[in-house]
């Protein structure tokens, strides 16, 4: 059956089938060739030469030819193992190759890849540049002169870690303690190592110390029951409410007075420095025994007028020092910002709870170094405000704020500058001017001008109060000495006038 025939023919189709698997067409017979009785016999002469021996030479699968003696050759004698760092080399190679294929980029046959080397046993350690892979083209061959150059983006930390290759002015500014010399320094507290007798003699005290805790918890706990049938006692006896006969008798005042230094606070400090310097952490004495030092020392005990003021002095320094002293590691500065912002923002929520007042903060470091995060805290719904009214989200502002205080890089001398102080005490001067007089005036807030004072104090029956005794009434720009500008800035800031 011819093709044309096979086109011509009618299609067998059952039931409409729904694809084209179900269409059956006739399939043309197949005839068997028929291959004609052709005599396969190898000739007695070409046997002969060949050398060959049939016992049968009717039949051609009789025939066995000599199978040749095959030779290993020579270069696989050769030790042909690859060493293991060049097999590492190798798979790291074809890993980014694969990497880059993955990503659209076709590195060409002769390139070479730069890798960051992981420091092996036995080989010494590469130096490399984290987070950058540089591929460089090598065009060899014809028709490659003009070859594109294929590269990868050079892709660096945007902070590099402290000590890592920095240049020596970068590790002078690793800290907040240097980039503030001549400031007082809190001193760090070291820790304790402890061997294994120590660990167990403070186990055992731990033990001990339970035994007690859990003794005093029952014997207060026995009290309590008869305190509170004594309490019923009571209250039938005088026909008054329990809560009235509790009250009395757990009452108790949440007033008290500012602590001051006082000449036993300053002995004991005395006393610490003197005996607790040159001994190690762990090993140092506790207040009680410092207190019953000074009490058995009589040098202490009759003192003169001019060591007790010195004594006070030495003190209220010390205080000062933990007080406003920078930190001495970054490490250390970053433990207290966190420590700190999570009082702040316990204070923050409970007075939002309390008053209903909105709040947002924003915390950033002052310096690229600086270890501790760039963080924001908001009350209630407050950050709506940014993002539905100034169209900012939270995260854009700080990450703003963060680069303008990196790029001002001010630490405590160049805050405490004349410059930066008077401008400080004159923002703080117009803010509070303005929102005495807003709401009296409706118009454009006017600002503060020292020179016609006397005109605005008649005009809006406002007058000045708690401005500092010494300091005079004058524009901040007009103070030219340290100590009467922060007593100024000491007194807007605590709203003292």
């Amino acid at each position: 059956m011819s093709f044309m025939d096979l086109l011509g023919s009618p299609l067998i189709i059952y039931d409409c089938p729904a694809n084209v698997d179900d269409v059956h067409l006739p399939q043309p017979p197949i005839e068997l060739p028929t291959f004609p009785n052709q005599n396969l016999s190898v000739p007695k002469d070409v046997m002969a030469m060949s050398g060959l021996s049939v016992p049968n030479a009717a039949n051609i699968d009789n025939v066995r030819l000599p199978q040749p003696t095959l030779e290993p050759p020579a270069f696989l004698n050769q030790d042909l193992s690859v060493p293991k760092d060049v097999t590492a080399m190798s798979r790291q190679q074809v890993i980014v190759a694969d990497t880059l294929c993955k990503r659209g980029i076709n590195p060409p046959e002769n390139t070479s890849v730069s890798l960051p080397t992981v420091p092996m046993e036995g080989c010494p350690e590469v130096p490399s540049e984290v987070g950058s892979v540089v591929l460089h083209e090598v065009a060899t061959g014809m028709g490659e002169a003009n070859a594109p150059h294929t590269s990868v983006l050079d892709t660096r930390l945007s902070r590099p870690p402290a000590g890592a290759r920095d240049p020596p002015q970068a590790l002078s500014n690793a800290s907040w303690k240097i980039q503030n010399p001549g400031q007082p320094i809190i001193p760090p507290c070291g820790s304790e190592k402890l061997d294994a007798t120590q660990r167990a003699a403070r186990k055992v005290a731990s033990e001990q110390r339970r035994v007690k805790q859990q003794a005093i918890s029952d014997a207060v706990a026995e009290l309590l029951e008869e305190q509170e049938t004594q309490i019923n006692e009571i209250a039938k006896a005088h026909s008054i409410l329990l809560e009235k006969v509790r009250l009395l008798i757990n009452g108790e005042t949440h007033y008290r007075n500012k602590r001051e230094e006082s000449l036993a606070n300053a002995l004991i400090c005395i006393k610490a420095c003197q005996v607790n310097a040159d001994r190690p952490c762990g090993q140092k004495f506790q207040l009680k025994e410092l207190q019953e030092m000074v009490v058995n020392n009589q040098n202490m005990q009759n003192l003169n007028e001019d060591t007790k003021q010195k004594y006070l002095r030495e003190l209220k320094e010390s205080h000062n020092c933990k007080a406003i002293g920078v930190r001495s590691t970054n490490t250390v500065a970053s433990r207290d910002v966190q420590a700190t912002l999570k009082k702040i923002y316990g204070e923050l929520q409970a007075l939002a709870y309390h008053t209903g007042i909105y709040t947002c903060l924003f915390i950033t470091h002052g310096h690229v170094y600086d270890t501790h995060a760039v963080t924001w805290f908001r009350t209630d719904n407050i950050m709506d405000f940014w993002e539905d009214c100034m169209k900012l989200s939270p995260d854009y502002i700080v990450k703003q704020l963060e680069l303008w205080a990196c790029n001002e890089e001010k630490n405590i001398e160049a805050h405490n500058s004349l410059e930066n102080m008077q401008k400080q005490a004159k923002n703080g001067l117009d803010s509070g001017f303005v929102s005495i007089t807003k709401p009296l005036h409706q118009e454009n807030p006017i600002c503060l001008r020292f020179a016609n004072f006397e005109q605005i104090k008649y005009k809006f029956r406002i007058d000045y109060e708690g401005w500092p005794d010494g300091i005079p009434f004058n524009s901040p720009y007009k103070i030219q000495t340290i100590d009467e500008i922060w007593h100024l800035q000491n007194a807007i800031r605590d709203n003292s006038f």
